[in-house]
């Protein structure tokens, strides 16, 4: 091998090392910020590429705000210290998403991850495990050992000593030392003020995000922004955080735009992942569901499509709502759901089962469509 080969073997195998490691992208930031790799502390800059094990390091009233490769949204806010614990979201391994916070506060717009392996997305503190199950929370921590999770949206998990409580969308858990848990309701008033009290007030921008994860932003943007995910084709920066619910996943909304579709054929394309498999189905592999709205039919084909045989089919009837039941057909006993997302219906996540009698497989799937429906 000679010297000009090696070298160009090297850089190959490097520069392959540092694109599959890349987590989020910094999108928006204010004051002072940085980030801690391997030992090297850099400031943080819009448009700088995250990697698993980085710690982001806000002082003062800085803030920083990351779009993950799954359009997972994280803001870091003041006097925190957030890391990337573990991230894989590709081709070849299961989704995975692992943080940490320990210390400061952070809030999260959850992506794909947390749609098609929620119980893959967690975040980690001093006192307690955050898990999720689709949703957006937020996390505040004090140096009194104070944690308070609020849940804004869906349902978060908060585990402490071996024991897990569940808190729901408008309620928030208490962690003061050792005094246990408490869930109480919060008001959209006392939401507001613990995030101005660790956030500070947003300004707006406008931002998109690519298919790829790259993210073109104003790099005059040093205002804290928290962004929400208008379609799975654009990301728009908004100020949502005084809110309790996220109003891009109101069903009522959605109920109303999905019934009055006319268009014959719409194709959604995407993945599912296996989380019982006693099937002869790979673990993961793809996933097509095709919608007749005219006709509120729907047919979801799970399965490995260069092998029909070995395809699990599901269908749908009255598909004019955000959330949808259907049965396994071809002689299966299963059934799958069938959940709406974005303002204009765009992405579709659920889960599915298989059912011989004998057996029972069980799955997750996400898909979505690029055609212009109406």
């Amino acid at each position: 091998m000679n010297r000009i080969t090696f070298i160009l073997i090297t850089f190959l195998i490097t520069t392959t090392n540092l694109f599959a490691s890349f987590a989020g992208t910094i999108t928006a930031s204010k004051g002072n910020a940085s980030v801690l790799r391997e030992g090297n502390s850099q400031k943080v800059h819009i448009g700088l590429k995250l990697q698993t094990k980085d710690h982001i390091l806000t002082k003062g009233d800085a803030k920083v705000q990351i779009i993950f490769k799954d359009e997972t949204i994280i803001t870091v806010g003041k006097n925190s210290n957030f890391s990337i614990e573990e991230f894989l979201f590709d081709d070849e391994n299961e989704p995975s998403a692992k943080f940490g916070m320990f210390g400061g506060a952070m809030r999260a717009i959850t992506g794909k991850i947390g749609k098609i392996a929620p119980q893959k997305f967690s975040v980690t503190t001093k006192t307690a495990t955050i898990g999720i199950r689709g949703t957006n929370f937020t996390i505040a921590t004090n140096d009194a050992g104070r944690l308070e999770a609020y849940c804004t949206y869906g349902e978060i998990s908060v585990s402490v000593n071996g024991e897990a409580y569940s808190v729901k969308q408008g309620f928030f858990a208490v962690l003061n030392g050792n005094n246990g848990v408490e869930i109480k309701a919060f008001t959209p008033q006392e939401l507001k003020s613990m995030q101005e009290h660790k956030f500070g007030v947003s300004q707006n921008k406008n931002s998109q995000v690519s298919k790829g994860g790259d993210v073109v932003v104003n790099e005059s943007n040093d205002k804290q922004l928290d962004l929400t995910i208008d379609d799975k084709t654009e990301v728009t920066i908004k100020d949502v955080t005084q809110e309790s619910s996220d109003t891009l996943f109101k069903a009522r909304t959605l109920d109303s735009t999905i019934a009055g579709y006319s268009m014959e054929d719409a194709t959604y394309l995407g993945n599912y992942t296996m989380s019982e498999n006693h099937s002869i189905l790979d673990n993961s592999g793809d996933t097509k569901l095709s919608i007749n709205f005219s006709k509120d039919t729907a047919l979801l084909e799970v399965g490995s499509f260069q092998n029909e045989s070995s395809t699990f089919q599901y269908q749908f009837e009255n598909v004019n709502k955000s959330q949808v039941n259907g049965n396994e057909i071809n002689g299966g006993l299963g059934s799958a759901t069938m959940n709406f997302y974005g303002p204009a219906g765009k992405t579709v996540t659920g889960d599915f089962i298989h059912d011989t009698q004998a057996e029972v497989s069980r799955g997750t799937y996400s898909v979505q469509t690029f055609e212009n429906l109406h």
